[in-house]
């Protein structure tokens, strides 16, 4: 696969990480059978030191089914054939915006007439 094709797939990688990470954001913590929060400890080769980490509960799927229902719901929608060739790629960064502050860049000379943000503010008296 050449880098332009692995692009859209790098994309799905990502939001799907996004996706887990904040639907397990919020796990409760796992309880031993006395009814006790479940820890372990874990090293650090930065500080050479033990630390203990309570141990979450595991990770449920519960989003996976809405996630598949919108995705075939999506490709109903979608004309022509799954693997055509696109050239409006939606999650290139230069589709989204020109600059990365999501509005139109002032001109550099027009930057250059206000204050530095590394001056010094003057001495007061």
């Amino acid at each position: 696969m050449t880098g332009v094709s692995r692009y859209p797939y790098f994309i799905m990688r990502i939001m799907l990480a996004a996706i887990d990470h904040n639907m397990h954001l919020s796990r409760g913590q796992q309880l031993n059978a006395a009814g006790e929060e479940r820890g372990h400890r874990k090293y650090s080769k930065r500080t050479q030191k033990f630390h203990a980490e309570t141990v979450k509960k595991e990770k449920a799927y519960a989003y996976f089914p809405f996630l598949m229902a919108k995705m075939l719901k999506e490709r109903c929608l979608l004309e022509g054939s799954f693997s055509q060739k696109t050239d409006d790629n939606v999650f290139d960064p230069k589709q989204i915006a020109p600059t990365i502050g999501m509005k139109a860049a002032p001109s550099t000379e027009e930057l250059l007439k206000g204050p530095s943000r590394l001056a010094k503010p003057p001495l007061k008296e």
